[in-house]
């Protein structure tokens, strides 16, 4: 191999290797309110329902503050997805 070669190779080995850092998921958080929670139990279920969906890496629902918490990874769920997982359990996530 010759040293243009080995430069060129090199260089396509990088070009490669940023290319899949740039295309890589990225971590994102949110905060949705909810409404219509009555309990702790109800904050329960509705952590159970994100932590169980595709993409969510953690997820924390608080009665107190009405709040959902949640890290998710970007290439596998948005916020729209999100919330629809939420009202799915009979609350409302809300603006």
């Amino acid at each position: 191999m010759t040293k243009r070669q080995f430069v060129g190779l090199a260089v396509m080995i990088l070009i490669l290797a940023f290319s899949t850092i740039a295309v890589s998921a990225a971590s994102r958080t949110v905060n949705i309110r909810i409404e219509g929670m009555t309990s702790e139990k109800s904050a329960a279920s509705v952590e159970e329902k994100l932590k169980a969906t595709e993409g969510v890496e953690e997820a924390r629902v608080s009665f107190r503050t009405k709040t959902a918490w949640i890290k998710y990874d970007d290439q596998k769920t948005s916020v729209p997805k999100l919330r629809e997982v939420i009202n799915s359990t009979g609350f409302k996530a809300s603006d």
